[in-house]
């Protein structure tokens, strides 16, 4: 094989040859991404074929499908599928006890001209994972690429858990984008970057609500000791307290240093109300963004609507009244 061919002129060599079947794999592929269909685990087809750069050696093609809801911030609308590219490559000797050969590292050109020849113009939105346990000892190859509803690729959320969606052990996980052949693609990476923010997801799912309430929490006080930062050492306020009640409630109090006097505020805070209100007014249930927009309204000098005083403590509630 000559040493100058790029992937994608290895993966047009691969899908030619007559001795590489991939039948098996496009037929799982398109029916696991066909509308309406579900992920299912006992979806995932494998292959052994020879490889295309090292010789007296086989490798294993495997192709399965997921749903990665759970793994960032998707639109909710898209019923986005993950893809999983799997390349394990082993020599060809003989196997001791039904035991394979211990497995070899396969080319970067070779694991993406496999990718290219599997995705076809999908790989385009590939991303390579890479974890520290791959670093140390082979372990297989994987790629993965997010596709829609309407079989369309996308690129990943900048919150996406790169380490789950590897399969492949080790404590730390990142990606490395296969460069695309589509040269709008490619001018879109190199000015915007290979991730798509997660805050700017149209239609973003809502966590379960135990673990919405923990990160409405964490983003309203991040926010809110942000916002205290940027005063430095002209603080008008006091918090004394921010407090999670359960999954449904949460307490805020903090004091206004003004010219004339100080003044006491409490928020008590509905999350269901809430989280309904953000999905329905703003079509953004998440926490995150919920967080910072109550974070940020003490210091935004707000006035608020009726409020009820109690021992001279203004509470205002979120959520509950919408």
């Amino acid at each position: 094989m000559p040493a100058d061919r790029t992937p994608t002129e290895l993966a047009a060599s691969i899908r030619s040859d007559p001795g590489i079947d991939l039948t098996p794999i496009y037929s799982r592929l398109a029916s696991i991404l066909a509308p309406g269909s579900e992920p299912h685990a006992d979806q995932s087809r494998s292959v052994r074929v020879p490889s295309v750069e090292l010789d007296d050696v086989t490798v294993t093609v495997s192709v399965w499908c997921s749903d990665p809801s759970y793994l960032g911030t998707f639109d909710r609308t898209a019923d986005t599928k993950m893809v999983r590219v799997a390349l394990l490559a082993h020599p060809d000797t003989p196997e001791v006890e039904d035991t394979l050969p211990p497995p070899v590292d396969l080319p970067l050109r070779e694991q993406i001209a496999w990718v290219r020849a599997v995705l076809g113009d999908s790989a385009d939105y590939a991303y390579r994972v890479v974890t520290d346990a791959s670093m140390v000892r082979v372990r297989p190859s994987f790629f993965v690429v997010l596709v829609e509803s309407d079989g369309s690729p996308r690129l990943a959320p900048s919150d996406f858990a790169w380490l789950l969606a590897s399969s492949g052990g080790g404590r730390r996980a990142y990606p490395e984008k296969v460069v695309p052949d589509d040269p709008e693609l490619l001018w879109y990476l190199r000015r915007h970057g290979d991730l798509i923010r997660a805050d700017r997801v149209a239609h973003p799912q809502a966590s379960p609500p135990e673990v919405w309430a923990q990160e409405f929490v964490s983003s309203l006080t991040a926010t809110i000791a942000d916002e205290l930062g940027r005063m430095g050492a002209s603080r008008w306020f006091t918090f004394e307290e921010i407090r999670l009640h359960g999954i449904d409630r949460v307490i805020v109090r903090y004091t206004w240093h003004l010219v004339d006097g100080d003044k006491r505020f409490g928020f008590d805070i509905d999350l269901a109300g809430l989280r309904a209100y953000r999905l329905r007014v703003h079509d953004d249930p998440r926490a995150s963004t919920a967080g910072r927009r109550v974070g940020r309204t003490p210091f935004s000098q707000p006035t608020f609507r009726d409020p009820e005083i109690v021992d001279g403590v203004t509470w205002v509630a979120f959520g509950a009244s919408g």
